[in-house]
């Protein structure tokens, strides 16, 4: 137990460290970045309630106006053109449709993977893990032509899956799970094969259970990834009945005459929002799953 010096006063608990001028700055510093990070989001979300004559006047109205003014011109017309005339509401579903789908696949390929990458020997397993990792640097448009020919020859081109099957495979995904499965005690499988369990019989009831905030993480990445991805939709998908979110937003902003800015718009805040409110669900497992499956 610490004893109190004379003359100096015992510091209380919980009490805040004073800031020097430096650290202030920092501070402020770092507030300015933040806001200036915001803004755009800010924009989305105000400009989504707003006619469409009302969107493109600067500065917003919240900042013209006084509050309770601003939000009295708020209006879901927006909202309503947007699901009514451009099928918004059905875009949505496909998007969360093939979202989990892809993420469903994505922990079931890549957990087998990593599952046999970090227990099982066979030949050729660090030069093939070691071709995954080199795959990580390769951008996704490089793949696009070689996925659509095997695509085009197994007939599914313009088929919702066709569209999931490619979120199958990541090698980020090998990668974070193989790390995290490494740091898992091996008693527990050896208990496990001494009861006569197999390697899926040990998957299912001991390395998945024991993985949850890395599948959590995997399944954020790749929530983020599959939800936003218009590139590979654009060019698998024809039928507007199978259109995700990002490209029905591109089939709105093609229109050469009258465009739905307001539809647009709200669209815009509906896909941007439902990957942040998962992030903020999930955020607890997903910094736990990275920091667990990359550090050594």
């Amino acid at each position: 137990m610490a004893v109190p010096v004379a003359g100096k006063r015992p510091r209380r608990p919980g009490r805040l460290k004073r800031l020097s001028p430096l650290g202030l700055l920092g501070v402020a510093l770092l507030s300015l970045a933040g806001l200036l990070y915001l803004y755009p989001l800010f924009w989305l979300l105000d400009a989504s309630f707003r006619r469409a004559v009302d969107i493109f006047q600067f500065p917003p109205a919240l900042f013209r106006e006084p509050l309770l003014t601003a939000l009295r011109g708020y209006t879901l017309e927006s909202f309503r053109h947007a699901f009514g005339h451009w099928h918004v509401g059905w875009a949505f579903g496909v998007s969360v449709l093939t979202t989990l789908a892809g993420i469903a696949l994505t922990l079931l390929v890549c957990s087998l993977a990593a599952y046999a990458f970090a227990f099982l020997e066979f030949p050729g397993r660090r030069a093939l893990f070691a071709a995954i990792l080199a795959s990580m640097m390769l951008p996704m448009t490089t793949m696009i032509t070689p996925f659509y020919r095997v695509l085009r020859s197994l007939g599914l081109t313009n088929n919702l899956l066709g569209l999931i099957i490619p979120y199958a495979a990541s090698a980020f995904g090998v990668f974070l799970l193989r790390q995290y499965f490494i740091k898992i005690p091996r008693s527990f499988m050896e208990a496990a094969k001494v009861e006569g369990a197999g390697h899926l019989r040990i998957w299912w009831s001991i390395i998945l259970p024991l993985s949850r905030p890395a599948l959590a993480a995997l399944a954020i990445v790749q929530f983020r990834a599959i939800w936003n991805d218009f590139l590979y939709p654009m060019i698998i998908l024809r039928s507007e009945s199978l259109f995700t979110l990002p490209v029905r937003i591109q089939v709105m902003d093609s229109q050469n005459f009258n465009k739905p800015y307001d539809a647009i718009i709200s669209a815009g805040f509906i896909t941007a929002l439902v990957p942040m409110i998962a992030f903020l669900v999930f955020q607890r497992q997903f910094i736990e799953g990275l920091a667990g499956g990359i550090k050594e």
